[in-house]
């Protein structure tokens, strides 16, 4: 179960995954894992790039609903394999009621835990609270479909 903590600029979300932490790990770094649960469907990526290594980048694209388009990219700043990823996100979409998010940061920290996977997320510089608060609900989507994928 995802658990959230925020404040006005920033997102905390921390989930325990039935799954070893090199397993989570290569779920958000293996375009073909990343695929399967990031977006609404696997079937809504255009584009899926990564480069995996501090100073890389990546870029996610497709449609939402299958209709309007989205972009996300960004820098990897900090890559350390199965432990930690941290990560600029920009991104845009075709007209919606979704909020732009402006230019902001994540961090991505793996724990063992026993034989499960304690994942945080930390989404931070929203200039808004739409924006986090949109993230937020997209985040939560997105780790219920992990949990199916690890």
């Amino acid at each position: 179960m995802a658990t959230p903590e925020t404040d006005t600029s920033r997102l905390r979300v921390t989930h325990r995954f039935s799954a070893s932490k090199q397993r989570v790990f290569r779920a958000w770094t293996e375009p073909e894992l990343l695929m399967r649960w990031f977006g609404e469907t696997e079937h809504n990526f255009e584009v899926c790039e990564i480069d995996l290594r501090t100073g890389g980048s990546y870029k996610l694209a497709g449609r939402m609903g299958g209709q309007q388009r989205w972009s996300i990219w960004g820098k990897y700043l900090e890559v350390k394999p199965g432990e930690k990823l941290v990560f600029t996100w920009e991104w845009e979409h075709d007209p919606g009621p979704w909020e732009k998010a402006g230019s902001t940061l994540v961090t991505v920290e793996f724990r063992e835990v026993g034989k499960e996977t304690e994942l945080t997320l930390t989404h931070e510089r929203f200039e808004t609270v739409k924006a986090r608060d949109e993230h937020s609900m997209g985040w939560k989507g997105c780790f219920a479909r992990l949990e199916k994928v690890v």
